[in-house]
């Protein structure tokens, strides 16, 4: 008598390789306003499996001229639907010969006085859900530790680029 085995049905190597829709570089645009003054902002979010690197540009609306630029950056963990920033560099703008700020940021680290000087304003850690798609990226955190995510920039829908 002789018996056929057959394979059992799993998924195949390669979908168990491949990358998660997570990974990649996402980008929110928006504009704020203070006062009489108009803002745009630009979020640039990209995450790899472990880390992440975060810009936000900001300028006024209908002019060159960059505002300010903050950054973060550092270790990402990601469990299901929930991502945690665990925060390793704080970044500013890179100043041109002018004294402005371009959109370049350059990061600093601890034991620096820029990192000792403003990680004050900065959560060490911040959790996340999240959902994505080929296309869009759906966050949201509680970024300034308030216990909700009803403030702005706290619950964002990103888009590749």
């Amino acid at each position: 008598m002789m018996f056929l085995v057959l394979p059992l049905l799993s998924p195949s190597c390669k979908s168990i390789k491949e990358d998660p829709l997570y990974l990649g570089t996402w980008q929110f645009k928006d504009k704020i306003q203070s006062g009489d003054l108009v803002f745009n902002t630009t979020r640039t979010l990209t995450l790899t499996r472990h880390s992440y690197e975060e810009t936000y540009i900001i300028q006024r609306d209908n002019s060159s001229t960059i505002s300010a630029v903050y950054g973060t950056k550092g270790d990402l963990l990601v469990s299901h639907s929930v991502m945690t920033f665990i925060l390793k560099e704080i970044g500013t703008c890179i100043k041109d010969a002018s004294d402005k700020c371009t959109s370049a940021v350059q990061f600093f680290g601890p034991g620096t006085q820029f990192y000792t000087d403003n990680i004050q304003y900065y959560k060490s850690a911040v959790v996340g859900d999240f959902e994505a798609d080929e296309n869009n990226l759906w966050l949201t955190r509680d970024s300034n530790g308030d216990g909700d995510t009803e403030d702005s920039g706290e619950n964002i829908e990103f888009t590749r680029i």
